[in-house]
């Protein structure tokens, strides 16, 4: 009887993961690939049909716009418009969206309204190297947006939507970037001054320290469906008991730094942390959570756009150690060396967010596994020159 025990015990202890279900895997961050998406013919008459063809990986859902609605990952579908129409693709995860478009041609019609987009464009940095210099000397601006079909400075004209310029103003000039897309146009301003002397009074560096505004902070908790979110005033990042991710905000006022300050450090401090289970990053019997990542995110309300939406990852910002003690580094630039801070300042904004999140949705033990930072603070040091 004894010999029979210890045999179960045995066999229990070589299958921990019983329970498991392989039909469900956890979701990488990293938005969804689609690998075509085309129609042919793309020309008919009037009454043939076309064929859209499609294969997209990484996704949760698939869908196509013009009353077609849910599809398979990948596939086939005749289609028979009665005018030149154009088709869109999109495929979701928990990452966000991708989307692509392809065209059919009627002869004998025109196109009819192309769909607008869903946001006007964003302007991840525009910012200057220096906002006051003499005459003959020279200034480089620099800038980056995602989702524009447009991108202009003025007076320069047409630029592509991430690049730098080395300009020579004569006189005092504000160049505006203007960002346009179907849904509308986002715009920032930068004046540079020409005079002179450069004035060499006191240049001063002071150094602010922010916590969390508490109604901009908090969690967002994945539900069972694409829009299905639960707020929580905790800001934790990890996952429930229920297996769902839960991804961290942090909101920060930088309104009262004036907007021509030159950034020399922006120290994120996650150090006064709480831990809740076992997040991990080694894998465990069940699996584990990936690296956690610090990504600037500037949104408006704690929605499904907040959690999904591409971010910009921190310098260093993702982490395969952690929770680290103390825990604190720059954070003034992106992973690709682009001062956003920076760029936040002159832009004029008065807020600089971030999300925090693990690469894998849940370590499927169903146990809460989370790192809070509710007591997190933003230190920027800076220096003007009055």
């Amino acid at each position: 009887m004894r010999k029979s025990v210890i045999l179960l015990l045995a066999l229990l202890l070589l299958v921990p993961a019983c329970n498991w279900n392989p039909a469900v895997t956890p979701q990488a961050a990293f938005l969804p690939k689609i690998i075509k998406f085309d129609a042919s013919p793309s020309v008919i008459n009037q009454g043939e049909a076309s064929y859209l063809s499609w294969s997209v990986t990484e996704a949760n859902s698939v869908s196509i716009d013009n009353g077609i609605g849910t599809v398979a990952l990948a596939g086939q579908i005749p289609v028979s418009p009665s005018t030149t129409t154009f088709y869109t693709l999109t495929a979701i995860n928990l990452a966000g969206e991708s989307t692509a478009r392809t065209q059919i041609i009627v002869q004998g019609t025109t196109a009819g309204p192309l769909a607008p987009a869903a946001t006007p464009p964003a302007i991840i940095s525009f910012y200057a190297d220096r906002l006051i210099i003499t005459p003959g000397q020279y200034v480089t601006l620099n800038w980056e947006v995602s989702g524009a079909a447009s991108v202009t400075i003025s007076p320069i004209g047409q630029v592509s939507a991430r690049d730098s310029i080395r300009l020579q103003p004569a006189s005092t000039t504000t160049y505006v970037l203007n960002a346009t897309n179907s849904a509308g146009t986002t715009s920032a301003g930068i004046t540079v001054v020409v005079q002179s002397t450069i004035p060499t009074g006191t240049s001063g560096e002071k150094t602010i320290t922010l916590k969390p505004i508490t109604f901009e902070s908090g969690s967002l908790i994945r539900g069972s469906g694409y829009l299905d979110y639960a707020r929580s005033s905790g800001v934790c990042a990890g996952d429930t008991i229920a297996n769902s991710a839960s991804r961290a905000f942090l909101s920060f006022d930088i309104s009262s730094i004036p907007y021509n300050a030159i950034v020399k450090e922006a120290i994120l401090d996650l150090s006064n942390y709480s831990v809740h289970g076992q997040p991990t990053y080694m894998k465990s019997i069940w699996g584990n959570m990936g690296a956690l990542e610090v990504y600037y995110v500037q949104y408006t309300d704690l929605d499904s756009k907040a959690y999904t939406q591409a971010g910009t990852l921190t310098a260093n910002g993702r982490f395969t150690d952690y929770p680290l003690s103390p825990w604190t580094w720059d954070v003034k630039d992106s992973m690709d060396g682009q001062p956003v801070v920076q760029g936040l300042i002159q832009q004029g904004k008065s807020r600089c967010q971030f999300r925090i999140q693990f690469f894998t949705t849940t370590n499927w033990d169903s146990i809460s596994d989370m790192l809070c930072f509710d007591n997190a603070t933003l230190t920027i040091k800076y220096e003007t020159t009055q």
